[in-house]
């Protein structure tokens, strides 16, 4: 597992942008699961990247990141979608709308199904966008990516796992299109031992590359 020393000492200027969603009853079990629901506005010096873009509500608390960040959405040059899911897609249309001199991007088996004002780019292992390496993680589906910043050690995991009670968790089978992909991609992406880790679902945790761990060690699902 590998280390990132220059994580301690520099961070990406981040924000997150969180809404609940609720599934309903017997969907994901009997009772009501809310959960909640993060994309990210992050600067870079050639612009900002939108990483996901929530669900359809997500839009004005995407500008308020962006605003946040010291920019509008003129300053959005990237927007990447991790994979094809309602609750990463929701807000893209608009966004897009309002961002007319970013680039879409998303991962090659998912793109043909996300819907955008303009083309979107497919994206696979070794894409550079902004210093973000891509990473190619199927199995929730099949085109999932996850991006990666080398220089600050800071994984953006979309939903190869969640967190939950100060630990990571593997999310929902199902959700997940091939399980058993789905855990090759969290064993590889656990070995970068990132230092930072931002979830699609979930808080930060304190020590996130030992929590990755600790789950890969953890009970496989089914095959």
């Amino acid at each position: 597992m590998s280390e990132h020393p220059s994580a301690g000492s520099e961070q990406l200027q981040v924000q997150a942008v969180v809404r609940d969603m609720v599934i309903p009853a017997g969907v994901a079990g009997p009772e009501p699961l809310m959960i909640d629901v993060r994309c990210y506005a992050v600067a870079q010096p050639a612009g900002i990247v939108i990483i996901d873009t929530g669900m359809p509500d997500a839009e004005a608390g995407i500008a308020a990141a962006v605003q946040a960040l010291g920019g509008s959405f003129d300053d959005v040059r990237d927007i990447v979608v991790t994979h094809s899911h309602a609750d990463h897609t929701g807000s893209l249309f608009a966004l897009a709308e309002k961002a007319p001199l970013a680039a879409i991007y998303a991962g090659g088996s998912d793109a043909p199904n996300i819907r955008a004002p303009h083309g979107v780019t497919p994206i696979g292992e070794g894409t550079v966008i902004q210093g973000f390496e891509v990473l190619a993680t199927p199995g929730h589906t099949a085109g999932h990516v996850c991006l990666f910043h080398s220089p600050t050690g800071t994984l953006f995991i979309a939903d190869a796992a969640a967190s939950e009670r100060g630990d990571a968790i593997r999310p929902p089978e199902l959700f997940t299109a091939d399980a058993l992909r789905a855990e090759e991609s969290l064993a590889r992406i656990a070995e970068l031992g990132p230092a930072r880790v931002l979830f699609s679902h979930g808080p930060e945790l304190e020590a996130p590359a030992q929590a990755l761990s600790r789950l890969i060690g953890s009970t496989h699902p089914p095959a």
